[in-house]
């Protein structure tokens, strides 16, 4: 998978609301290109990646002891959330910082994690 790919993954993330099972499919994919072992493996993880819950669960296996930021208003499909991960909270010397936004809470935090493995992955 070519880095323009994940960034059209990550507008996809960041500006649909109603994405679908085989959406979340290609997430689950890109996860296990960009982070092995950080995507879950078992046979419902697509139904489950786009929660709030999935996407934590993807951002501590992925960046384990990073600091989560989240703030946002729910307005129904209007919302538009906004997660920040960071190494360290106290400093604010981070080498790289994952942003996302979405309308969908779970999404940001996905583009989030996205955009911190791909800065990541280029040192």
């Amino acid at each position: 998978m070519q880095d323009p790919e994940l960034e059209i993954l990550i507008d996809r993330l960041e500006n649909e609301a109603d994405l679908t099972l085989a959406d979340f499919d290609g997430v689950l994919h890109a996860l296990a290109y960009l982070l092995p072992g950080a995507a879950p493996d078992d046979e419902h993880a697509a139904q489950h990646i786009g929660t709030a819950d999935g996407a934590m669960h993807v951002a501590d296996a992925a960046f384990p002891d990073w600091d989560v930021h989240i703030r946002g208003r729910a307005y129904g499909k209007h919302g538009r959330w906004h997660c920040t991960l960071r190494e360290n909270d106290n400093l604010d010397n981070d080498a790289a910082i994952g942003l996302g936004q979405s309308p969908v809470l779970g999404q940001a935090i996905l583009a989030a994690v996205f955009r911190l493995a791909m800065i990541l992955k280029k040192d």
